[in-house]
């Protein structure tokens, strides 16, 4: 693994466990032995540093994804499957992770949630079309509408004002919205289905 790859990969693991405001440059190079000289030959300041790790995060996240679906028999099995390995995901992140880079790094936030909006607008609309295809969601839904709801509820788990982090879990935030939202959806094959996935 070149420097650069094992300075993201450790800062992430880092940020994740402690918080970014936690962690400092100096504790990156500490962990990785490397001199602090070094990791600033690679990235010129902490806000770069994020940056490329988030956008690192979300493309492995995006790989995971797309072998799901590629693994699964259809596409409510693909979304559970999926929902499972987010929440592990989410469990191993200390919640000041999240509050940090909305608060001191709200422009990172800003932007990459834009793209990932864009992104996964595209993504989830697939699935749903898949889904009504293979008989498992319902044929009178509304593509283009059910997928910005879809967003809009994913966005309303992280607002502070509806669930502050010191009372609710967001991955439990998380299960709840999933399973809810797909069972919503699904025909009667599909909830059966989707009931089945998680005994």
């Amino acid at each position: 693994m070149e420097v650069r790859e094992r300075i993201i990969d450790e800062s992430a693991k880092l940020f994740f466990k402690f918080g970014i405001r936690n962690v400092t440059m100096d504790d990156i190079a500490v962990s990785l032995g490397i001199s602090k000289r070094t990791v600033y030959e690679v990235f010129k300041d902490k806000t770069e540093l994020i940056e490329t790790c988030l956008r690192y995060l979300s493309e492995k996240q995006e790989e995971r994804n797309h072998k799901v679906m590629a693994a699964s028999a259809n596409v409510v099995e693909a979304i559970i499957t999926s929902m499972k390995d987010g929440i592990k995901a989410i469990n191993a992140i200390n919640p000041v992770f999240f509050y940090d880079i909305r608060k001191y790094y709200p422009k990172i936030w800003t932007t990459l949630y834009e793209e990932n909006q864009k992104r996964n607008y595209n993504n989830i609309y697939r699935q749903l079309r898949k889904g009504i295809n293979e008989g498992l969601f319902r044929k009178d839904i509304n593509v283009d509408i059910v997928t910005k709801l879809f967003q809009a509820q994913i966005s309303m788990l992280s607002d502070q004002a509806i669930f502050p982090s010191e009372e609710y879990r967001y991955a439990d935030l998380f299960e709840n919205l999933m399973v809810n939202f797909v069972r919503g959806i699904s025909t009667q094959r599909g909830i059966e289905l989707v009931d089945s996935m998680l005994d």
